[in-house]
């Protein structure tokens, strides 16, 4: 099966390309009770759990390729309470 792609960055320039605006469709598999959370979370937040699980995935891989560190940490962190007071509810 061919992989699909939603980007364009082989028909633009580099200096056009925005990684932000492009996807590529993936299958992974991720633990229920882990997916579920991120469904609540993102429920709680009127967001989506696939853009909520990219902005962390998303802050975790550059987090030590930018001069906000500071700021990614205090969102994973802020996410990762919000995760563990959905637990406990």
């Amino acid at each position: 099966m061919a992989k699909i792609k939603l980007s364009k960055k082989n028909n633009i320039s580099p200096d056009e390309f925005d990684p932000k605006n492009s996807k590529e469709r993936i299958s992974i598999w991720i633990d229920e009770d882990v997916l579920d959370e991120f469904k609540d979370l993102a429920r709680k937040n009127n967001s989506k759990y696939q853009s909520l699980i990219n902005e962390v995935l998303r802050a975790y891989a550059f987090s030590s390729k930018t001069k906000n560190v500071d700021k990614i940490i205090a969102k994973i962190e802020t996410a990762i309470k919000e995760l563990k007071t959905c637990q406990q509810t």
